[in-house]
C-alpha cells in the first residue's frame, strides 16, 4: 500500500470515528439513552437544550396545573414545553382542527368517546391519569336549611345532598322560602343547583347523567327512547330554568368565589376546584364557604387522549413521574395508578377537613352510553 492511500485510509477512519461521536452526543444531549422511552428517561435535561412544542386542548379546571411551574419544569426534563388552550370538554369533538393538535383532555370518559366518535382515525390512544368527584361548593347556612329539611346531611364531618330528596324538590317547584328554617336564608328563588351550559361542558353533563340514574331508581338508562323521554320530562329543566349558563366550569366557580353563597348558594363543581383553592396560596375560600358531595356521586375521569407520539409522551409523564403526581394532588385531582396515594399525602399535609377520604365512596352513580347521553343532550338543546 503506498503512502497516498494509506493516508486517504486514514481521513476516511477520522471522519467515521467524528461521525459516530457525533450522533452519541447528540443522543446524550437529549437525556434519552436509545431505546428509553418517557418514562424510562433521566428527566434530567440540558437547561440548553431545546424543547418540542407540544400543543393540546383541556378542560379550564385543568388550566392552573398545566401552566404550574413546576408542572412545566416536569415537561422540560422530558424536553417537552406544553403548550394548552381551554375548550369545553363536549364540544372539544366539534372544535375545528383539533385532531391537529398533539393531545386533547376533556374531563370524563364519555366527552372522550366524543371525540373517539369523530376524530376515531386520528386517535393514538387514551389514559385516565387522575380524576375529580363531582362537588357541590355551598355555604354553612345553606346546609342548616338543607339539613333541617331532610335535603343534606353531614356524616362523619362531611356534608352530603340527598339527590333524591333535591330532584323533588325541583320537580316541585320549591323555593327556598318554602322551606323550614328559610329565615336564616329568605330567598324567593327556587332550590336549584347553577350549573354550566350542559350544550358544552363536562361539569353539566356529568350532572346530567347524575340526575338521570337517580331519577331511574338508581340504575343507568339504557336505550335512546328512555333517554329521550327522560331529557323532555324531567332532565330539561334541570338546566332550562337556570336561565343563562356559562360554557365552562371556571365560570360559575369564579362566580361562586366572587360572590359568596349566599349569592349563589349551590354551585356545580368539581371537588378538584374547591381542594385547589384551599391547598394553594392566596385562598379564596373564606369561613362560611363549604363543600358538599351529591349522594350518590359521580367520578369524572380526567381522560388524554393523544393524537401524535408527542401526545402519548405527555400521556406517560402524567400517568407515570412522582413528580408529577405530587403537582397533580397539589391542584387538588385525584389520582389512579401507582402514585394514587399522593392525593391523601398532599391533602392530609394540608390540614384540610370536610372532604370524602380516598376510598369511602360507595354509592356512585354511572354515566349512559355514548349514544344515549348524545340523545339526551340532543333533545335539551332543542328546548333551549
Amino acid at each position: 500500500m503506498g503512502a497516498r492511500t494509506r493516508t486517504l485510509v486514514a481521513g476516511v477512519a477520522l471522519i467515521v470515528v467524528a461521525a459516530a461521536l457525533a450522533v452519541g452526543i447528540a443522543l446524550f444531549s437529549n437525556g434519552t439513552v436509545p431505546g428509553q422511552g418517557p418514562s424510562e428517561a433521566s428527566g434530567d435535561a440540558p437547561a440548553e437544550q431545546s424543547l418540542t412544542v407540544v400543543r393540546g386542548v383541556i378542560g379550564s379546571e385543568k388550566e392552573s396545573l398545566f401552566a404550574d411551574p413546576e408542572a412545566k419544569e416536569i415537561f422540560a426534563r422530558y424536553g417537552l414545553d406544553v403548550q394548552v388552550t381551554t375548550s369545553g370538554s363536549w364540544a372539544m369533538a366539534e372544535r375545528e382542527g383539533i385532531e391537529g393538535s398533539d393531545f386533547a383532555s376533556p374531563s370524563s370518559e364519555i366527552a372522550a368517546a366524543h371525540i373517539e366518535d369523530v376524530h376515531g382515525d386520528a386517535v393514538l390512544s387514551t389514559t385516565r391519569p387522575f380524576y375529580s368527584p363531582l362537588a357541590i361548593a355551598t355555604g354553612e347556612t345553606v346546609l342548616a336549611v338543607l339539613g333541617q329539611n331532610g335535603l343534606a346531611e353531614q356524616r362523619d364531618g362531611v356534608w352530603f345532598l340527598d339527590m333524591a330528596a333535591y330532584l323533588d324538590a325541583v320537580a316541585n317547584g320549591r323555593r327556598w322560602t318554602d322551606l323550614a328554617g328559610s329565615e336564616a336564608y329568605p330567598s324567593s328563588r327556587n332550590v336549584m343547583i347553577t350549573t354550566t351550559d350542559v350544550r358544552s361542558s363536562n361539569s353539566a353533563l356529568m350532572y346530567l347523567s347524575l340526575a338521570s340514574y337517580v331519577l331511574n331508581g338508581n340504575a343507568v338508562v339504557t336505550s335512546e327512547d328512555a333517554g329521550r323521554r327522560q331529557a323532555t320530562d324531567a332532565l330539561a329543566r334541570l338546566f332550562l330554568d337556570q336561565g343563562y349558563s356559562q360554557s365552562s366550569s371556571a365560570g360559575p366557580w369564579e362566580s361562586f368565589l366572587s360572590k359568596g353563597p349566599m349569592n349563589q348558594p349551590l354551585t356545580l363543581i368539581y371537588e378538584s376546584q374547591y381542594l385547589e383553592a384551599q391547598m394553594n396560596e392566596p385562598s379564596r375560600i373564606t369561613s362560611d364557604m363549604r363543600i358538599c358531595y351529591p349522594s350518590p356521586t359521580i367520578f369524572s375521569d380526567h381522560v388524554v387522549v393523544a393524537f401524535s407520539e408527542a401526545g402519548q409522551r405527555v400521556q406517560d409523564i402524567l400517568e407515570n413521574d412522582a413528580d408529577m403526581a405530587q403537582v397533580i394532588a397539589r391542584h387538588g385531582f385525584r389520582l389512579n395508578g401507582a402514585n394514587s396515594g399522593a392525593f391523601d399525602a398532599r391533602v392530609g399535609e394540608a390540614g384540610l377537613t370536610g372532604y370524602a377520604a380516598e376510598g369511602t365512596f360507595i354509592d356512585t352513580a354511572q354515566t349512559p352510553s355514548y349514544e344515549v347521553a348524545d340523545v339526551m343532550l340532543q333533545t335539551i338543546a332543542e328546548l333551549y
